[in-house]
């Protein structure tokens, strides 16, 4: 008996080491991207300066003396993102919870394959469709020029992010002990009123986390934004005005970006930003469980 413990004890040991090195090995694998962007794009830190860089309005890289702002592609990223998520987080969260609490098991098992295999569509066959479909639609109907904006591109990823929030939000509420079922139904309450204020608090962690990662799909999204988006150098005044994300303008300008160039290092820079945004986010987020984790337990 004591030989089975000790193998089983070895086994945990292997196993929380190779954990231990694979997440040690992840976060040295951002560092070093983060580290090599910022190398990259350090004189653009440093001879045009962060704020100006930021918040400048007008992108001339090539002109003399060449202008980088990249504020209207920054804002047009958060319009895409944000706006992608208002559409999709109370679908994906929806579906969660039916999924997880009320649909038949036959009927669930119908679902998660097609939001599987929605996973794995090619992000430029969205893009084709929006702009067969989308486009065209939004051009007959309120008789546009162009039916390209930020709502179309929105609409899109909200489609695309919608598999993730639906996969990782059901995944934290089926993770939910099944002690905390037993009780609520014991007390009477009903299944809906057990869902939404049980069962989702106990599992807003997960369900943060799918959030999250969706905002991140959502920002660093290339191909759909890049046929949706419009595509002009000008700061969105609204959702339907036509914009540049920043992984557009990076898909469009690099390739003719000169390496060494200040537009190339602009260019590392505009990345920098979309990742720093990104962990930014991430740690926002955190910050927030923890805190009202750290209120639950005080109470």
């Amino acid at each position: 008996m004591h030989l089975a413990q000790s193998k089983t004890n070895t086994r945990e040991k292997f196993f929380v080491a190779g954990i231990t090195i694979i997440a040690a090995l992840s976060s040295l694998l951002l560092i070093a991207v983060v580290f090599f962007m910022l190398q990259e794009s350090l004189p653009i830190w440093l001879d045009t300066g962060g704020f100006k860089f930021l918040t400048g309005a007008n992108w001339r890289p090539v002109a003399v003396p060449p202008k980088l702002g990249i504020a209207p592609m920054l804002v047009s990223t958060m319009w895409v993102a944000l706006g992608a998520l208002l559409i999709a987080a109370p679908l994906g969260f929806g579906c969660a919870i039916f999924m997880a609490e009320f649909a038949p098991a036959w009927l669930a098992a119908v679902i998660r394959p097609v939001l599987n295999m929605l996973t794995g569509i090619p992000s430029v066959v969205y893009g084709f469709l929006g702009a067969a479909v989308l486009v065209k639609f939004f051009e007959v109907t309120f008789d546009l020029a162009s039916g390209e904006s930020l709502f179309a591109a929105s609409l899109v990823l909200a489609v695309m992010v919608l598999p993730f929030i639906v996969a990782n939000s059901e995944a934290a509420l089926r993770a939910v002990p099944a002690e905390y079922r037993y009780a609520g139904l014991s007390l009477g309450v009903s299944k809906p009123y057990f869902a939404l204020h049980i069962l989702v608090p106990m599992a807003r962690k997960g369900m943060l986390g799918a959030l999250v990662l969706a905002f991140g799909r959502a920002m660093g999204e290339t191909m759909a934004v890049l046929m949706l988006a419009g595509n002009t150098l000008l700061v969105p005044t609204s959702w339907f005005s036509k914009g540049e994300p920043l992984p557009a303008l990076i898909a469009l300008e690099l390739g003719s970006a000169t390496p060494g160039t200040l537009h190339y290092q602009a260019l590392f820079a505009a990345g920098l930003v979309l990742v720093v945004l990104v962990i930014a986010v991430n740690v926002i987020i955190n910050i927030i469980l923890r805190r009202t984790r750290s209120g639950v337990n005080s109470i």
